[in-house]
């Protein structure tokens, strides 16, 4: 630990960033608008102006039927790995990381939980948002983790703006959407809460292979079955300020019912299963003790249970069903310090955070398991110092993660998971630095070094009885990252404003965690594989006149095992398809929107070992939006997948084909501008 702060202060005298006391010209960064953008100087021109890599997309207006997964995908280097159509699993994955790699924000806490690793894209509307922040590379101060594949923030709409809007929404498969939101001011405080309803039917028809790909005599069209969604989103703010005081409290609701189809050619006819969770965050900024002075401290707090029923025993081994519950509650504190004569911003960031998880198997002669508990706590320093005016600017930064788990195995053959004498230990830290020169008035050159870390899951380091061992001498997964490129614009010509960004990246990843078969009926995680990713990430966005604007993302990645088996080693990695591009073209009148979208993907193989019939062919997917109407009333059309391109993103799990959706918007009394913040 001595060595480890003694590093830390070793990183602040030598590295460092921009100040408070002069700012800097913000240079927006990589900013994808969701329907409208407002004319504001806003946070994505923060965000821009760091040294890292970002895109920021921001949100004003959406449909009842959009998640965040649809907002993500459209950023360079991010591909989102879904597993059916609406409510199935949709995991994120940034620069060919695995989605467990990737950790995900909600106003700067972490939603993601120990006991599944993955967040869900699909569960998270877009109603209620501000933006959605995707860090591709090192994330600054702030957050818990850094991510080694990358971190996504949602952050919420700031309470207050008076005004009540409403859209309701029918479409294929059985799918109807209804949602609002209605904002105000109830004495000193301001309110805002957004309320969503989705339910489908998921009853798409699909090529079914029969497990046989390569002998097309035996697959016929079928309907997806016991494919049911019914979800419901709530998501409360309320903002107050008194006597230079900020208060802030968000809470977040889903629960959600949805069928178990099972997978292409094994039909599940009953299974389903539930999740309940509810998050909830209060913020507290006080007034400024010193001139440069800024503290800021959040408590956090997420109960979630997950039930499945399988009464046929139609998936995994012979059971019932499970009835798991999991708690995550903490804070964090932040404080800056803007040095205005050495020109030097620091940061200091600490959180600790506190989970437990409590598996239940409805077999009786299983039961329900001991409690699970995990203590993590981390701690970063950053310095950012700003050198040549506003020209050059310089991070270092330190990190330091450690979690202690309340298992060190190993177990008795036979018997199911419980607690040890001794605790398992884990434990990272590293440095980041990174750095930005503004060589011309609208052209920035951007270069980042990061070391990251991610700990086992609690599924990877207990297992699961009856279907995953446990394995106590799991390690954290490591990596690091390096990035340059330059961000040009915005550059303004008459009526048209371009914007560019070029990056180069190399990620090395180390201590992969991968589950082996470990006997006829039960997998293991262990410590097996290394990759290396290289790539070329673009961005160009423009507006032009007449309401005309594109955008554009392309990205290429060598993604390799580097792993010590001959048999994987330099393989592509499964599902990292070496292209992937996205067009977005729209054009707004006064009383009429069109929109254009396609997506590509090259190919890519589902396997590790890359054999030739198991290779994704690439996909060309349209979407064509059309909205008519006025600010009060509109009514919208949406075609995805027009060509209706039967395709997937992970082999055995279809996705839809042509989806069309229609949307009723009502907007009542808006306020004509957002709360200056």
């Amino acid at each position: 630990m001595r060595i480890s702060l003694f590093i830390c202060a070793l990183a602040l005298a030598l590295s460092a960033a921009p100040t408070n006391a002069d700012e800097p010209e913000l240079l927006t960064g990589v900013v994808d608008t969701v329907e409208v953008v407002e004319e504001r100087l806003s946070p994505a021109a923060e965000i821009g102006a760091l040294s890292t890599f970002a895109t920021v997309h921001e949100i004003v207006q959406s449909a009842p039927i959009e998640n965040v997964a649809a907002v993500v995908e459209r950023g360079a280097a991010v591909h989102v790995r879904r597993y059916g159509g609406l409510g199935s699993l949709a995991a994120v994955s940034i620069r060919g990381s695995s989605p467990s790699q990737v950790e995900v924000y909600l106003d700067g806490v972490p939603l993601q939980s120990s006991p599944w690793g993955v967040t869900n894209l699909a569960d998270l509307p877009v109603g209620g948002l501000e933006r959605v922040e995707v860090y591709r590379g090192g994330a600054p101060a702030g957050f818990g983790t850094a991510g080694i594949g990358g971190v996504v923030n949602l952050v919420t709409s700031p309470a207050g703006a008076p005004g009540l809007t409403s859209s309701f929404a029918v479409g294929s498969f059985g799918a109807q959407a209804a949602a609002g939101r209605v904002a105000g001011r109830l004495g000193a405080v301001d309110y805002s809460l957004s309320v969503r309803r989705l339910e489908s039917r998921g009853d798409f028809e699909y090529l079914d292979r029969h497990g046989t790909p390569e002998n097309e005599s035996d697959d016929v069209v079928v309907e997806r079955g016991n494919n049911h969604l019914r979800q419901t989103n709530a998501l409360l703010r309320l903002d107050a300020e008194a006597g230079g005081w900020r208060f802030e409290f968000a809470d977040d609701l889903l629960l959600k019912a949805k069928g178990i189809p099972g997978t292409e050619s094994v039909h599940v006819a009953s299974a389903h299963s539930d999740v309940g969770r509810n998050f909830v965050r209060a913020s507290i900024e006080p007034p400024a003790p010193a001139a440069g002075l800024k503290l800021k401290s959040k408590l956090f707090h997420q109960y979630r249970r997950d039930r499945f029923w399988n009464p046929k025993q139609e998936v995994g081994l012979p059971r019932s069903g499970t009835d798991d519950r999991s708690w995550s509650y903490g804070g964090n504190a932040q404080v800056e310090f803007a040095w205005h004569r050495a020109r030097q911003r620091l940061c200091a960031f600490g959180e600790l955070r506190l989970e437990r998880y409590i598996p239940e198997d409805k077999n009786p002669a299983v039961g329900m398991g001991f409690t699970r508990r995990r203590r993590s706590s981390t701690g970063m320093l950053e310095d950012r110092l700003f050198l040549l005016g506003d020209r050059l600017e310089i991070v270092g930064a330190y990190r330091y993660q450690e979690a202690t788990d309340n298992y060190a195995g190993p177990i008795p053959f036979g018997a199911p998971p419980a607690p040890r004498d001794e605790p398992h230990w884990s434990v990272f830290h590293g440095p980041r630095f990174g750095g930005r020169v503004r060589v011309l008035p609208r052209l920035i050159v951007k270069a980042n070094a990061t070391r990251y870390a991610r700990f086992p899951s609690m599924l990877e380091l207990f297992g699961a009885s009856g279907t995953v061992d446990s394995n106590p001498e799991l390690e954290p997964e490591e990596g690091r990252t390096l990035d340059a490129g330059i961000v040009a614009g915005p550059v303004q010509r008459g009526r048209l404003t371009c914007f560019a960004e070029v990056s180069v990246f190399e990620a090395e990843r180390e201590n992969l965690i991968v589950f082996i078969e470990n006997s006829q009926r039960t997998v293991k995680a262990f410590n097996l594989e290394s990759a290396r990713v290289r790539g070329v990430e673009t961005a160009v966005r423009a507006e032009g006149p007449g309401g005309i604007r594109l955008a554009c993302a392309y990205t290429y990645q060598d993604a390799r095992n580097t792993g010590p088996s001959p048999t994987y080693e330099g393989k592509a990695l499964p599902y990292t398809p070496a292209h992937d591009g996205m067009i977005r073209a729209s054009w707004a009148g006064d009383a009429a929107r069109l929109e254009y979208e396609l997506h590509y993907q090259s190919e890519s193989y589902r396997d590790r070992a890359n054999q030739p019939e198991n290779r994704s062919p690439e996909r060309l997917l349209h979407n064509v939006t059309t909205r008519l109407g006025t600010a009060a009333v509109a009514v919208a059309l949406e075609v995805e997948n027009v060509t209706d391109v039967r395709t997937y993103d992970v082999e055995g799990y279809p996705l839809p084909g042509r989806t069309i959706y229609v949307t009723l918007e009502i907007s009542g009394l808006r306020s004509a501008s957002r709360r200056s913040r």
